[in-house]
């Protein structure tokens, strides 16, 4: 069986690695957020900095670099994981949705919250509630694999 020997290789394995360390490193931010945004509004200078680049330095590269490396698993997979499986092509759009609500929406939130427009924090806090409701649904899709 070629195909488990692709999935099983170490290069495989290798991908499978640094993919889900670019998940937790990208994913791991929207659970700071909160606490981050609460002490931003205290009018803790340093806190609101730490919000802006944990999205800018962790968040958006971690959720993108985790993506691609996604695609290459799905490619070193021998065919076994295709592009036109359901669980697949829902969390491809389910990561470009993300990747555009981190880049125009909590981007820009965070900072006009961190210059004092305390209006956008409602749009800070929706960015990291759907960064949570994206990363379940995705935990699901990859664990799950509905329709294969």
């Amino acid at each position: 069986m070629t195909v488990l020997a692709a999935i099983d290789s170490t290069g495989y394995k290798i991908m499978l690695l640094l993919h889900l360390l670019a998940v937790v490193v990208g994913f791991a931010p929207a659970w700071l957020a909160p606490a981050l945004v609460r002490l931003t509004a205290n009018g803790d200078r340093a806190a609101a900095d730490q919000l802006e680049a944990s999205v800018l330095r962790f968040s958006l590269p971690g959720i993108a670099v985790a993506g691609l490396l996604g695609f290459g698993l799905s490619g070193m997979s021998d065919d076994f994981y295709k592009m036109s499986q359901a669980w697949l092509s829902i969390a491809i759009v389910l990561w470009l949705a993300l990747l555009a609500v981190i880049f125009f929406v909590a981007r820009p939130a965070i900072t006009a919250f961190r210059d004092g427009d305390a209006t956008a924090r409602g749009r800070v806090m929706m960015a990291t509630g759907v960064s949570h409701l994206v990363l379940v649904v995705m935990l699901y899709l990859m664990i799950f694999k509905p329709g294969l």
